[in-house]
C-alpha cells in the first residue's frame, strides 16, 4: 500500500573539500523507491550523498499484532566511497508499538541507531545504484527488544500481578562450589 503524503528530500553531492557541488531538492512521496537509492556514479572523486528523509514504516513490512510501526522512520546521514567500498553512515530513529509484558497495553518503544554504518564492496553492487532499504530494515528490526514495559519500566499494574509473578530467589548455593575459596 503506497502512502500519498509528500515530503521534500534533499539530495546533496559534496566534493572532497566539504563544499556542496550539487544540491537537488526533490518533492517525493514517502514510499518512493528512489528515496532509498544511492547513486554510486555521483560519488567518485570524494563526493558525498546526503540523505535526510522520513520514510513510511510500510517498508519494514511488519504485519503482526504484537508489533507495529505507525510513525515515520527518520533517517539522516550520508553515503560515500572509501577505497573500494560504499559506506553508509546514518542516524536512524523510529518508534515501535509493543504490548507491555505486565498489562498487555500497547506501549511506544523508541528505537535509536545514532551511528549506523554499513560498508558494501563496490564489486558486489550491480549497476551504479545501491538500494539501502533491506539493510536499513534489518538493522531496525534487530534493535527491537524482546519485551517491553509501559511507563518506562514501572507498569502500574505490576502490584496487581505480583502474586502471580515468580519471586526472585535469594542466593542459596548448597551445591558443590569448586572455586568458592579462590
Amino acid at each position: 500500500m503506497a502512502c500519498c503524503k509528500k515530503i521534500f528530500i534533499l539530495i546533496e553531492i559534496w566534493n572532497k573539500n566539504g563544499q556542496p557541488s550539487i544540491m537537488t531538492p526533490i518533492l517525493s512521496t514517502i514510499m518512493e523507491p528512489d528515496a532509498f537509492k544511492v547513486y554510486i556514479d555521483r560519488l567518485h572523486s570524494g563526493k558525498t550523498q546526503r540523505v535526510e528523509a522520513l520514510f513510511s514504516p510500510g517498508f519494514l513490512d511488519v504485519n503482526e499484532e504484537s508489533l507495529r510501526f505507525e510513525k515515520p522512520i527518520r533517517v539522516h546521514g550520508e553515503a560515500y566511497i572509501a577505497e573500494e567500498d560504499l559506506v553508509l553512515h546514518f542516524s536512524v530513529t523510529a518508534e515501535a508499538l509493543m504490548p507491555c509484558s505486565i498489562c498487555n497495553e500497547m506501549t511506544p518503544i523508541e528505537i535509536s541507531l545514532p551511528s549506523f554504518y554499513e560498508a558494501v564492496p563496490l564489486d558486489e553492487i550491480k549497476g551504479a545504484i545501491y538500494d539501502f532499504r533491506e539493510c536499513l530494515r534489518e538493522e531496525i528490526l534487530l534493535q527491537i527488544p524482546h519485551t517491553a514495559e509501559c511507563h518506562g519500566g514501572s507498569c502500574p499494574k505490576r502490584k496487581e500481578m505480583a502474586p502471580y509473578l515468580k519471586a526472585e530467589a535469594a542466593e542459596e548455593n548448597d551445591g558443590y562450589q569448586p572455586f568458592a575459596d579462590l
